[in-house]
């Protein structure tokens, strides 16, 4: 059975979703990391059934698990002094300090724990049910490909025996009171929730005022729980994501070809995305074309080069260069370019 290694959200859509009394929080934009109560801790990586090994070869010195795994199953180093201070308890949350995501995201991806670790704060949304989260499946995206076995409980039990669990059959408000009664520290938080009137159009008033306001605050958006969900590890209906999208132009300047991916040659041939000069001067590349408008004026020099800048005398037909297109993003990187950008459409459309 097919699976995600942690629960994900879906969009919030007014016209499918009805939200009174579900839960309210901020979207962090940060990293996402589950922390497995520390059964993990010391062993080395590649004996964890859970952890995804697919690029370990690069490594001089093989992984060494440290209880906390990002999203795709990866080892997350972070310092013995900050994993001391978390629970032995299962969590689910987000690793963030508030600033520029670049910096976070340098910080918890190093494999030699810095001292910017200090800033790096562990905000806590969830309880994880073991019994769910180790659940036998596939998890095959392009960032994760790992088979999760039965013996994955085995192996968690026999490390496990000062661990609390929570029970696969707690909904979220029940996970909450575990989370509630765990002693705090500085390093890890728990995510404030905060209930909506369980009137539709309340609940709805308030998550939009809300969005207003933490996006206006230079926030990402917001996360709505339903109150009596079970924890999946699938992307689900009862986890909502509620984020702002920013719009803006650029110019196009040139263009780049497809490539092929592990799923297929689809792109080759065609435009991959457009190059784009800002109004303030920076470039980017953009996607999110359907084919029509991504062919280009000569797809054989496009195909005998991937993923490669193209010349003057080669454009896609739908883009001139000099072209003025619209985008959607959310947020930017601290240089200033858009980031999750979307093309929108042409300035004269």
């Amino acid at each position: 059975m097919k699976r995600e290694y942690v629960q994900l959200a879906h969009t919030f859509n007014r016209a499918k979703h009805g939200i009174g009394g579900y839960y309210w929080s901020e979207k962090l934009d940060g990293g996402r990391a589950i922390w497995d109560g520390g059964v993990t801790r010391g062993l080395p990586k590649a004996s964890v059934p859970w952890a995804n090994t697919a690029k370990d070869e690069r490594y001089k010195v093989a992984p060494i698990a440290t209880g906390l795994w990002s999203r795709y199953g990866n080892v997350i180093h972070a310092p013995d002094w900050w994993l001391d201070s978390l629970p032995n308890l299962p969590l689910d949350g987000e690793l963030y300090f508030k600033g520029h995501r670049q910096e976070l995201m340098s910080i918890i991806k190093d494999i030699v724990p810095g001292p910017g670790w200090h800033k790096v704060k562990y905000y806590v949304f969830d309880a994880v049910p073991i019994d769910t989260w180790l659940e036998p499946g596939i998890i095959d995206n392009p960032n994760c490909k790992i088979r999760i076995l039965e013996h994955a409980k085995n192996f968690y039990n026999l490390y496990a025996q000062k661990v609390q669990h929570v029970p696969s059959s707690a909904g979220f408000e029940a996970r909450l009171r575990y989370l509630e009664q765990q002693a705090k520290s500085e390093v890890w938080l728990l995510h404030k929730q905060t209930r909506l009137p369980m009137q539709t159009d309340a609940a709805e008033q308030m998550v939009e005022s809300e969005g207003n306001r933490i996006t206006s605050e230079g926030g990402e958006g917001l996360i709505v729980r339903a109150p009596h969900a079970f924890y999946e590890c699938y992307r689900t209906h009862a986890l909502l994501k509620v984020k702002k999208r920013d719009d803006a132009e650029g110019t196009v300047i040139g263009y780049i070809t497809g490539r092929a991916t592990d799923k297929g040659s689809k792109l080759l041939g065609m435009m991959g995305a457009l190059i784009l000069r800002l109004d303030n001067g920076k470039r980017m590349e953009l996607s999110g074309f359907t084919d029509e408008e991504r062919t280009l004026n000569n797809p054989t020099w496009a195909k005998e080069h991937p993923e490669t800048e193209c010349p003057s005398d080669v454009s896609a037909l739908a883009f001139p260069r000099g072209t003025k297109v619209t985008f959607k993003y959310r947020g930017k990187t601290k240089d200033g370019i858009p980031q999750e950008a979307a093309y929108w459409r042409r300035r004269d459309e």
